[in-house]
């Protein structure tokens, strides 16, 4: 199989790989992990740099987040809202909050994964309180 970081900077990481990395990061971004499963399967033991680990794992578990939070949603509605709807008084005004609420935290969700696409590309860890602290604890 082909090694893409043979060389000169095969261990230190030169310019070179650390574009390849942080290109491939920011890909595990855009395809919820496959790009950073098919490179390290490609590459071996060579992707195993601390910064393209913390952004596959991160990509991993923010796709999941968005993913059942999306399809969760409608569920989340239907249970909120029969709920509500037993509470004399409640207009269509409260009804029309929790839709609109969901809607925003998946939208959030989609604004993370953009977030961390851009950190990646930059070269930097994107900090994300909670799922940043399940990364780390994976790392160790």
């Amino acid at each position: 199989m082909p090694v893409i970081n043979t060389g000169k900077f095969a261990k230190g990481g030169g310019s070179n790989t650390d574009t390849l990395e942080r290109i491939i990061a920011g890909l595990c971004y855009l395809t919820v992990g496959l790009a950073g499963l098919i490179y390290s399967i490609v590459q071996g033991k060579y992707a195993r740099t601390h910064f393209f680990r913390f952004h596959f794992i991160q990509s991993i578990l923010l796709g999941l987040f968005y993913f059942l939070i999306s399809m969760s949603s409608s569920i989340f509605i239907n249970i909120v809202g029969g709920i509500l709807q037993m509470i004399p008084g409640a207009g269509a005004q409260i009804l029309m909050v929790v839709p609109a609420g969901l809607d925003i935290l998946v939208k959030a969700g989609s604004l993370l994964l953009l977030y961390g696409l851009v950190m990646s590309l930059l070269g930097k860890e994107a900090p994300i309180p909670i799922v940043s602290k399940i990364v780390y604890q994976q790392l160790r």
